[in-house]
């Protein structure tokens, strides 16, 4: 009994590491995105991300997982890099830091959702389905806030691609917890990271992109240093917690509501061009309890979401 609660001590502080080194990827992409085209600096990150994580992997066997599961590595990264993140740093053009962490804020809501439809044993109740809308609304309020400081439209179509983002990324979150259960989580970390970097260099290629003229090579090596060690370790942290402790998706999308939180603090403490208003602290308030009530277990009940 004690060795099960000290795993489960263990598990709940590597997931709240692993959405702490998330929440400060926004101030990181903003930072570097004043250098590089969005699509251009993802696949740089990504890639190295994805070649970091594989140089220190280090297990037996790697050719021969490769060789069995190159689909699966393939479709995640697809979903989870290439086309969640095209969709992200697009987003972080448009909008704030902070009202980017806080619209990011109702992503494992969404997760929860597709769970629902896609995952057995992981249905919704009523009171669940109201709080999506409730968390909403709160998105709705930092979109407003938006309008009021004088940047309407690109925050609205910021918030849309993040939305966008969102699907994308709950795709990739059932993806992973039905892959493969011999599927190491680091070699599939590495290689969704690698597959989905080089496919946002092949589209940047495309496109033309090359960094700016200007391009301030301290700030931004430091920006792109910092987001492939986020990239790098905490997404090796999510998989294993998922793959190898086989924590449920469910419950482990709730420690991610702690990235809005964390990610819009951390904007608007270090972040010139970025303050606290009344909306959008209204909107985080909104969100967080509608958060608080779709995870909460009514008394008498043990199940949690995504458990049957």
């Amino acid at each position: 009994m004690r060795k099960s609660a000290v795993k489960s001590k263990s598990s709940r502080l590597l997931a709240v590491f692993a959405c702490f080194l998330w929440s400060t990827a926004f101030m990181g992409v903003k930072t570097g995105l004043d250098s590089m085209p969005p699509m251009l600096f993802a696949g740089v990150r990504f890639t190295l991300a994805g070649l970091a994580v594989a140089l220190f992997y280090r297990k037996p066997g790697k050719i021969r997982q490769l060789k069995s599961h190159w689909r699966q590595l393939l479709l995640v990264g697809f979903f989870q890099t290439f086309s969640l993140y095209a969709l992200f740093f697009y987003s972080l053009t448009m909008m704030r830091a902070s009202t980017g962490a806080i619209v990011n804020g109702i992503g494992p809501m969404v997760v929860a959702l597709g769970a629902h439809f896609f995952l057995p044993g992981s249905r919704l109740r009523v009171r669940q389905f109201l709080c999506l809308v409730l968390g909403a609304a709160g998105v709705v309020l930092v979109a407003v806030s938006g309008t009021a400081s004088g940047s309407a439209e690109p925050e609205y179509a910021g918030i849309l691609l993040m939305f966008m983002s969102l699907l994308v990324g709950a795709t990739a979150s059932i993806l992973v917890a039905k892959s493969s259960s011999d599927l190491d989580p680091f070699l599939l970390n590495a290689g969704q990271l690698t597959a989905g970097g080089l496919g946002l260099l092949l589209f940047a290629l495309i496109l033309g992109d090359r960094p700016y003229d200007g391009i301030q090579v301290f700030h931004f090596s430091l920006a792109l240093g910092w987001l492939v060690f986020v990239s790098a370790a905490a997404f090796s942290i999510w998989y294993y917690l998922l793959k190898v402790r086989k924590e449920a998706l469910s419950s482990m999308a709730v420690w991610r509501f702690l990235i809005p939180v964390s990610g819009a603090a951390l904007s608007w403490i270090f972040m010139a061009d970025d303050s606290p208003d009344l909306l959008s602290a209204a909107g985080m308030a909104l969100t967080g309890f509608s958060i608080y009530q779709f995870y909460r277990v009514p008394e008498g009940r043990k199940e949690t979401v995504g458990e049957s």
